[in-house]
This record gives structure tokens, sequence and C-alpha cells, in this order.
């Protein structure tokens, strides 16, 4: 019990339900299209009664290494967790066992369609491993010698020599403070070789907690590249469903990056407003923590989607909305739906790393 008690009190659990909606009905774009929340005729979502902390092996404890680890799951009609899986983490592979039995014994009050207990399709969520005194700061001799090599071949446009030193950082026990540091350090050199597939998943790692562990002067900038890396990627939505660009930033005095990102935004509200099917290229990045193939990860901003153009092996996908749950194999003579009914959506598809396809989205 103690172990339990004193592994609990070095972990903090962060939980975002992600409930964001994802269809427009018609252009211009519907304001419902950014809604936290949009309320389904008789749908009630579920609520929390219980989250269990996740405990790691005593081995594991380690104030100086941290992580986190980003799950998705239903919640069945009697209130419990299935269908559990990991999307994304960075840290051990402990770490991810731990948050998977956790998010297992979480416990709901169950959803309801018209009364009656439903199940609750695409919850999200994210659990934080912390040390209980490790701030945001550089703590490791070994990670600071190896990030400032790669920061200063970045700065020599030597960016595939740079990405090679910073991702052995990763060698290292991090802090999350470092995690983000580097991830956003990588980021940067991946857009500067247009491999931006790579680039949103590292700058979204360096936003984990909504760029909480970057430095202040270094997040916005962050928030920045992340908005032109997911527009570069299909994610339309994503742009214009985020908060107006800041007025000044001393890391952009001039401005020249603000005016470009409003520039990326106003393209993909034209893009999102046209009648025009929308054609997204994807590519399929590496899965978290060395696990075998490849993931390509997208929330649908209309109702019917196809596929077209593929290079590369791609063995399924799933289709996760609030309501309902869909899989099966991509192919280029079919094409699915997602009624407005299912709620918010998101696409992931799955098969060999580096696998590119076309998806068309349609009204």
């Amino acid at each position: 019990m103690k172990s339990c008690l004193a592994t609990a009190a070095l972990l903090m659990l962060a939980l975002s339900l992600a409930i964001a909606d994802s269809h427009a009905q018609s252009p211009p774009v519907d304001r419902e299209l950014c809604a936290e929340k949009r309320a389904l005729p008789g749908f009630v979502p579920a609520t929390v009664v219980t989250r269990a902390a996740p405990e790691l092996p005593e081995n594991e404890l380690n104030e100086e290494s941290e992580g986190w680890v980003r799950l998705t799951f239903t919640v069945d009609a009697e209130g419990e967790t299935k269908d559990i899986v990991v999307l994304d983490q960075v840290g051990s592979p402990a770490m991810a066992k731990a948050a998977r039995v956790a998010v297992g014994r979480w416990r709901y009050k169950a959803a309801t369609q018209d009364g009656r207990a439903a199940e609750q399709f695409g919850n999200t969520a994210e659990v934080l491993f912390r040390g209980r005194n490790v701030g945001n700061t550089g703590i490791h001799d070994e990670f600071v010698a190896k990030f400032d090599e790669g920061r200063n071949l970045g700065k020599e446009a030597k960016y595939a020599e740079a990405i090679t030193v910073l991702t052995q950082t990763f060698e290292y026990p991090l802090t999350l403070y470092e995690q983000a540091k580097v991830s956003f350090a990588l980021a940067y050199a991946y857009e500067k070789l247009n491999d931006t597939a790579r680039a949103l998943g590292h700058v979204r790692h360096a936003l984990i907690e909504n760029g909480g562990f970057l430095e202040k002067g270094v997040a916005p900038a962050a928030r920045r590249l992340r908005l032109r890396l997911e527009v570069a990627n299909g994610n339309y939505r994503y742009a214009a469903c985020a908060p107006p660009l800041p007025a000044s930033d001393k890391f952009d005095p001039e401005g020249a990056d603000r005016t470009a990102t409003a520039k990326v935004i106003e393209d993909a509200l034209k893009k999102l407003a046209d009648t025009k099917p929308l054609s997204v290229d994807a590519t399929l990045i590496a899965k978290p923590a060395g696990d075998e193939g490849g993931v390509w990860e997208h929330p649908l901003s209309r109702s019917r989607f196809k596929f077209a153009r593929f290079t590369g092996r791609a063995d399924e996908f799933r289709l996760s909305c609030l309501r309902q749950a869909t899989q099966d194999a991509p192919s280029e003579t079919q094409q699915w739906s997602a009624p407005r009914t299912a709620g918010p959506c998101v696409l992931r598809v799955y098969g060999d790393v580096g696998a590119t396809f076309k998806l068309i989205e349609e009204w």
C-alpha cells in the first residue's frame, strides 16, 4: 500500500476528453465546426465518476525521468472503459502499460441516448508522469550537450545532421521540459526539410499540455508552427478553430512569422468554405515507442470520405466518432460516411511507415 501511495505521489494525471466538433453542414464554415461540444438530439455524454492514478514499478520511479501517454477508449453502457489504445507517448514502455491499466480502472456514469444507456466512442486522455521536484529546466548534462550540438547544426542549416543528433537525446532519461524542447527543435528541422508529416508529430509533442513545458518565449512560435503544419497535412479545421494570433511576439519582432501564419489560416478557411471536395495528402508516420508500423490521424470536417492514389501499404482505417466506430480496409473503389448524428469523428489509418495516399472529403 505504501508503495502505491508513494507511486501516486510522484505522478500527476491530466485528462482531456476530446469531444471537439468536426463537421459543418454547408459553406461558409459553420460555427459548430469549432464548438467544444455539440449537442446531439437526445444524447447526454458520459461523465467521470472515478479516475485511478497510474502505478509504476519501483524501478521505474525516477524524479529525473518523466513522460506522458495519450490514449483513446470507449465508455460502454455500464460506464466501464474498453478498447483502450495507446495513440502516442514519450517515455518508457512501462509508462504506456501503467497508463492503459489505469484507464481500464476508470469508471463513468454512462452516456444516454433518449434516456437509455449508450456507448460513447472516441474518448481521448493524456496521462502525465511527473517527478515531484522537477521543474521546467534542463537537468541532464548529457541532454544539454547533445541539444546544443544539434541546435548549432541547425543554425548552420545542416538540418539532416541536426535531426540525427537531436534524436539521440531520447536515449537518455528526460524531463517533460527537455522532451518538449528537443521536440520543438526537431519539428523546426523537419519543416526545413519539407518533411511536414514528421514535423507535425514532433510539434504536437512539444505542445503537450498546450505548451506548458516550453519556455514562455518559445511557446507562441511553436503554436504558429503547429498551425502551419496542421494545414500542410490537411487539417484545415485546426486552423479555423485556433485562437487569434497575438498582436506582438518577442520571438517574432518584425511580424513576418505571424503574417505567414495568418495567410495559411486564410487559405485554410477558403478551402473549408468551398463547395468543392477537400483533397488531403497523407503520409503514415512511425507509431510511438517503436511499435511496428505507421499511423496517420485526421479529424474529419465533412461527412463523406474516400481514398485515392495509394503508394505503399495501408492495411486498415478506424473511424472513431462520438456515437459510432467503424473499422475497415481502405479502398479506392468505396466511399464511407459519418452522419451528423454520429458526432465529431477522427480518422486513423494504419499501415507501413512512409505509405501515402489522398483522402477526399465531401459534403
